[in-house]
């Protein structure tokens, strides 16, 4: 393979994705999760996200551009 020359064939295996809906209970209510920069704690360089879960938080490109932008200006 180009892209990962030292893979060889048979290493990789399928596997699930895609989306896996959180269930919680009615009382509970709507969950979503949060992103503090800088503004809103004022410690310059710190950025905290809460309530995103793996694969969200290391899959979208959104999310990184939205810190770097916090960390940037």
């Amino acid at each position: 393979m180009a892209y990962w020359p030292d893979l060889k064939d048979g290493q990789l295996q399928p596997a699930y994705s895609g989306i896996r809906p959180k269930i919680v209970p009615p009382e509970v209510g709507r969950q979503d999760f949060r992103i503090e920069g800088p503004a809103d704690h004022a410690v310059p360089g710190l950025v905290q996200l809460f309530g995103i879960e793996s694969p969200g938080l290391t899959s979208s490109l959104a999310i990184g551009h939205h810190v770097r932008d916090l960390l940037v200006g």
